[in-house]
């Protein structure tokens, strides 16, 4: 078992917990799981160039960019509303043989971890 912070890991229950009510109150509906990020999560970080990502929370907040697929992660990846993550050949087949749902654009893919989805900073055609 791996010692590096996954998918579930909390530092801070009170943030779950607010995380939970934010997703209850916007009626936000699970498209992914823990079992899906840690896939996601432990193969990026098997490669020698880790792609860019960015994420959207529950809360509203969008980080900027990052490459660090360790500690800099919004954990647990419960509060993840979307994810994107700089558009290649091996990043998409990884995403769609672990089965998420997703939408690529010309330079990243975007995976949901809830529904409806969310277009925010998609790009032009959808704000």
């Amino acid at each position: 078992m791996s010692l590096l912070p996954m998918a579930n890991t909390v530092s801070d229950e009170k943030y779950v917990k607010e995380a939970k009510r934010t997703i209850a109150e916007k009626q936000l509906v699970g498209a992914a799981n823990n079992t899906k990020w840690n896939e996601l999560i432990s193969e990026i970080r098997e490669l020698s160039n880790p792609p860019c990502y960015r994420t959207k929370v529950v809360n509203g907040y969008i980080s900027g960019w990052d490459r660090e697929w360790y500690y800099h992660l919004p954990l647990p990846l419960l509060c993840v509303e979307w994810i994107d993550i700089d558009l290649s050949e091996k990043v998409l087949s990884l995403i769609k043989r672990i089965g998420f749902e997703f939408e690529v654009t010309e330079s990243f893919v975007r995976v949901w971890g809830y529904f409806p989805k969310c277009y925010k900073e998609f790009g032009a055609k959808y704000t």
